[in-house]
């Protein structure tokens, strides 16, 4: 319950990458015992959430450029991986499914939902893939890699210009899977990851807060 809570908090922007965590204060904040809470950071910092400085000691971690790059390049190849599976191997229900989410993401989209509403389905649509992917393995690295994506600040929803051109590249992953076209599904997958990187860049350089996608 203890991770839960800081987990959320994080996602939310509430504690800020870098953020300095005291465990006085944080027990005292969430009324729990030592123990407990220690369990949940050492969790944590196994998970690569926190981590520990010489001079800032146990805090939120925060990830640079060559971080960010580095996730985003491998996030690439194991959603191209699962995508070419989806198309290959995903049963009719999971096919449509995948449509379902993508037909509800289009009207929320047109309904001008909030950028955190559009994330929320973001992660949806991309966690469909990965389970139509039927690679337990793939599906279990890549939960742990989307544990890491709560450090990386704001939606790229929040970004104008870049919702419409999730739509279509979000379009392109599905038309591949229900044509069951895998090379294509795993390429539209990578070129989407790669767009998303750039509009991760571009909300670095803004020093923009706010919801992961």
């Amino acid at each position: 319950r203890i991770r839960h809570v800081l987990m959320a908090a994080i996602t939310a922007g509430d504690i800020a990458p870098g953020a300095r965590l005291k465990e006085a204060d944080l027990g005292q904040q969430l009324g729990v015992s030592r123990t407990p809470l220690r369990e949940a950071l050492a969790a944590l910092k196994a998970e690569g959430i926190l981590s520990i400085g010489e001079d800032t000691g146990l805090c939120v971690r925060a990830l640079d450029y060559q971080d960010i790059h580095a996730l985003y390049q491998l996030r690439a190849t194991l959603e191209g991986m699962a995508a070419g599976l989806a198309a290959a191997q995903a049963s009719p229900a999971e096919r449509s499914f995948i449509a379902a989410v993508r037909a509800e993401e289009a009207s929320l989209v047109k309904s001008g939902a909030a950028p955190s509403v559009l994330a929320e389905i973001n992660g949806r649509f991309h966690h469909a893939i990965m389970l139509s992917s039927h690679n337990p393995f793939l599906v279990e690295t890549m939960q742990r890699l989307g544990t890491l994506m709560v450090l990386l600040g704001p939606t790229a929803y929040s970004l104008a210009n870049r919702v419409d051109e999730i739509g279509s590249e979000h379009d392109a992953i599905n038309v591949a899977i229900q044509g069951a076209q895998p090379e294509e599904a795993g390429l539209a997958a990578r070129t989407h990851l790669q767009n998303a990187v750039r509009a991760r860049l571009a909300i670095m350089a803004t020093g923009q807060k706010g919801h992961v996608d």
